[in-house]
C-alpha cells in the first residue's frame, strides 16, 4: 500500500511538472511571436570610374576604368556610405596604385576577381565591420596612357 501511494505521488509530481514545463513554454512562444523581426534589406551603393594603371615591362601601357557596385547588408545605411564615399573611393585607388592586381596568366591586364577583394577589403575598413558583403563589377574599359 505504501508502495503505492509513492508511486502515485510520483507520478503526479512528475506529470505536474511536465504540464508547468509546457506551459512556460508556450506562454514564451506567444511573447515571441508578437515581436517583429527586424529584416535587413541589401543595398547596392555605385562606386564609379576607378582607374588602374598597368604595367607592361616596367613602364605604363594603359589604363583600365571600372565601374562597380558595392552590396551592403543594410539598405538603411546607404546615406552613411554616401556621406564617407570620398574616403572610399581614395582607399581604392591608392590601393590600386599600391599593388596594381595584375593578371598571374601573363595576359596585360588587371585581375578582377583580385579587384573585387581588395576593393571590399578597402570600403570595409572605411566603414569598420562586414558592412559591404560583395563587390560588382558593371563595365571595365580599357583607356590608352
Amino acid at each position: 500500500m505504501t508502495r503505492l501511494i509513492i508511486i502515485t505521488v510520483g507520478l503526479i509530481v512528475f506529470f505536474g511538472t511536465g504540464l508547468a514545463l509546457v506551459t512556460f513554454v508556450l506562454s514564451n512562444f506567444e511573447e515571441l511571436s508578437t515581436e517583429q523581426a527586424e529584416v535587413l534589406v541589401k543595398g547596392f551603393v555605385p562606386v564609379d570610374n576607378i582607374t588602374f594603371p598597368v604595367n607592361s615591362g616596367g613602364v605604363l601601357d594603359h589604363y583600365v576604368a571600372i565601374d562597380m557596385r558595392l552590396e551592403i547588408n543594410d539598405v538603411r545605411r546607404e546615406g552613411e556610405i554616401a556621406a564617407v564615399m570620398p574616403r572610399i573611393r581614395d582607399e581604392i585607388v591608392r590601393d590600386a596604385h599600391r599593388a596594381a592586381p595584375k593578371r598571374a596568366d601573363g595576359v596585360e591586364s588587371i585581375d578582377l576577381n583580385r579587384v573585387k577583394e581588395r576593393a571590399k577589403a578597402s570600403a570595409n575598413k572605411i566603414l569598420g565591420g562586414d558592412v559591404v558583403t560583395r563587390v560588382l563589377i558593371t563595365r571595365v574599359a580599357k583607356l590608352v596612357a
